[in-house]
């Protein structure tokens, strides 16, 4: 039984056994447990937005100090309330309240303290997908109480580590600077610091370092002592830390007194000792005014991959192809690549015959070339040809995603009307991609008006219908589960198929066994699935007539299992269509143990452990022959406990990357 299936009969249980006054036991109650004190006024407004905020109860599990009866807040603002405070958590801080898209105050509500620093530390360093980047920083920087189970495991520092292991180096100073002074151990101002030097911001850092004084004594600070007096042109107190070092750990460190002596020599690193590159190193780098190797863009590590963005001795051409892989990795946002491929001098002549001169060698200062050609045009059907020429480009490349969010500002100034039906197709893709969903909807609308037989309009939008259907963009006539009315009081609609009559089959033994046949022509139930049922079909004879047929499967094995995700119908000639040979085929999944965990934590409204394990799943994303059956759980666990928008922005950016 699939995942949403099995949460849609546990919300049904549920909501049956609530009605009728029977107690549910604990493993499937969807209470939340008291809001710490302290986070009062983050409670009173969530509030207001959350209708399913539970009675007070003894039973508290998370904060600090003795569980005691809480009262209801007072709803005459004059009213006397006479309370008890408790000490401020500094475990539970966070710069994300749930109105700036932070998960809630009881997200780990449910979850061992042991359980949820696991899963934060074993959160992918490079998410396969934009989306899971945005709810795995949504995690980390989310204000939330914490369990009071394993107190010996600082949350706050797991939290604040990741970050650092993502490249999320703004949300890392800021979680750090969001903590009381007193409250920073060495590992949390460690975080702050590695995250300046990442940034190649070491004047901050090295104030930063001295703001901190003689508070630690352990070997980081040594060597950032080091880092800067090198910065300062000390050397005479960069010999005496130097030998501290020394005499602390002898010269183990090879990258460390490899790079002291080369800026010490005005020499250049031996390049075997630039492997595995940490923020002192890349640090130590950018004193020494040498290049970061340009085998680190191929590494996946999100240190190097930022050093080489922000260090001042990257060569124009790498800095824009490591922007590009940054980009894409979710390292900097669009605006950042805007302004790097801006940053490039073309003449004029290359700019205004960008479309007719030769490509770039590298693809990253081609973007940039038609990047600055269309934004310096000031006619719309010019540029409409230059971010054609782009978006093609990109396709080429894999890079269409990027391509859109990166050309999405330019996007908006070209007028959406029939002048640009030519053009329809693509700029509706871009903005889907840009998760623009306003122009898409008008840029869909041009192309219906202007598909005909003298076009390849329409054949174009057949081929594109599940990214549209998963969108939104489209009626397909089936209630999306977590969009639906019904989770605002609590029930949950199950569309069952209007079957033929039941059939009696008869075994040897004389035994009777009824079954239910799967319903093959059942009616519409409206004119909406009628239409989305002929488009189906439409697009599976498009898909049948693909050379691969291999990889054609595949795809329409992710569409069907993400539109199950959502309750989207697919039509059962389109599963009949599917069942061929080989019935065994070699998958990347998940582990059972994350399917179950995931299963058992949307069904408690788990926020928290929910979003961190579909981030788990969702990896297969990634993987060529990843297990689509994975991503539709993961999408429906997300539409579950209520975060359907990102469960479409998870969907759709996997198709597309899939489909491009």
């Amino acid at each position: 039984m699939r995942l949403r299936s099995r949460l849609l009969m546990q919300s049904c249980f549920i909501t049956m056994m609530t009605g009728t006054g029977i107690t549910l036991p604990s493993a499937f109650a969807n209470a939340q447990a008291p809001v710490p004190l302290f986070l009062k006024q983050e409670a009173e407004q969530n509030a207001n937005s959350q209708s399913e905020q539970s009675s007070p109860t003894t039973n508290n599990n998370f904060g600090q100090g003795t569980a005691t009866q809480t009262e209801t807040f007072p709803s005459d603002p004059d009213a006397v309330q006479t309370v008890t405070l408790q000490a401020v958590d500094a475990e539970a801080v966070g710069t994300l309240g749930r109105e700036r898209g932070g998960l809630g105050v009881d997200m780990w509500n449910g979850t061992s303290r042991e359980t949820a620093a696991r899963l934060l530390t074993d959160l992918p360093a490079t998410p396969a997908t934009h989306t899971a980047r945005d709810l795995s920083r949504r995690l980390l920087l989310s204000i939330a109480a914490v369990p009071d189970d394993h107190k010996e495991i600082s949350m706050l520092e797991t939290r604040a580590a990741k970050l650092i292991n993502m490249g999320e180096l703004d949300g890392a100073i800021d979680l750090v600077r969001a903590t009381p002074q007193g409250a920073r151990g060495s590992l949390l101002a460690q975080t702050e610091i590695n995250a300046l030097m990442i940034s190649g911001k070491l004047d901050d850092a090295c104030a930063a370092i001295d703001g901190y004084g003689n508070s630690f004594d352990d070997l980081f600070w040594l060597k950032a002592a080091v880092m800067c007096a090198l910065h300062a042109n000390d050397r005479a107190s960069a010999s005496f830390s130097t030998d501290l070092v020394r005499e602390m750990e002898g010269e183990t460190d090879k990258t460390f007194f490899g790079l002291v002596a080369a800026i010490r020599n005005g020499t250049a690193a031996s390049p075997d000792i630039l492997v595995n590159l940490r923020p002192i190193d890349i640090a130590l780098l950018e004193i020494a005014k040498q290049n970061i190797p340009t085998s680190q863009l191929e590494t996946g590590n999100p240190s190097a991959i930022l050093g080489l963005v922000n260090a001042s001795a990257t060569s124009t051409d790498v800095r824009l192809e490591a922007a590009r892989k940054a980009e894409s990795l979710g390292l900097i946002d669009a605006p950042r690549l805007r302004d790097i491929y801006g940053a490039v001098s073309f003449d004029a002549d290359t700019l205004i015959n960008a479309l007719d001169a030769a490509p770039e060698a590298v693809p990253a200062r081609q973007y940039a070339k038609l990047y600055q050609a269309a934004g310096k045009s000031d006619v719309p059907a010019v540029r409409a040809e230059i971010l054609a020429a782009l978006y093609e480009s990109a396709i080429i490349n894999g890079d269409f995603a990027q391509a859109s969010r990166l050309t999405s500002d330019l996007l908006a100034d070209i007028p959406v009307n029939g002048d640009f039906s030519w053009f329809a197709i693509d700029a509706l893709k871009a903005s889907v991609a840009a998760d623009n969903m306003e122009r898409a909807s008008g840029w869909l609308q041009i192309a219906k008006n202007n598909a005909n037989p003298g076009n390849d309009i329409e054949s174009r939008l057949i081929l594109l219908y599940p990214v549209l259907a998963l969108a939104g963009l489209e009626d397909t006539g089936a209630s999306m589960m977590a969009e639906a009315d019904d989770a605002s009081n609590g029930s949950v609609t199950v569309n069952l198929p209007d079957d033929t009559a039941a059939t009696p089959v008869r075994y040897g033994l004389g035994g009777a066994v009824t079954l239910t046949p799967p319903a093959t022509t059942s009616a519409p139930m409206n004119d909406a699935q009628a239409k989305h049922r002929a488009r189906m079909a439409e697009w599976q004879e498009m898909d049948a007539a693909r050379g691969d047929q291999i990889q054609a499967k595949r795809d329409a094995e992710l569409i069907f299992s993400l539109f199950d995700g959502f309750g989207i119908e697919v039509p059962v000639a389109l599963w009949n269509v599917s069942l061929t040979a080989p019935y065994l085929d070699t998958r990347q999944t998940v582990s059972t143990a994350v399917s179950h965990h995931l299963e058992t934590a949307a069904m408690n409204m788990q926020r928290g452990k929910t979003v961190a394990l579909t981030i788990q799943a969702q990896q297969v994303a990634s993987a060529p022959e990843g297990d689509p059956k994975d991503l539709s759980d993961a999408v429906a666990a997300l539409n579950h406990i209520g975060l359907t928008q990102e469960a479409r922005r998870l969907a759709v950016e996997i198709l597309m990357a899939r489909s491009q």
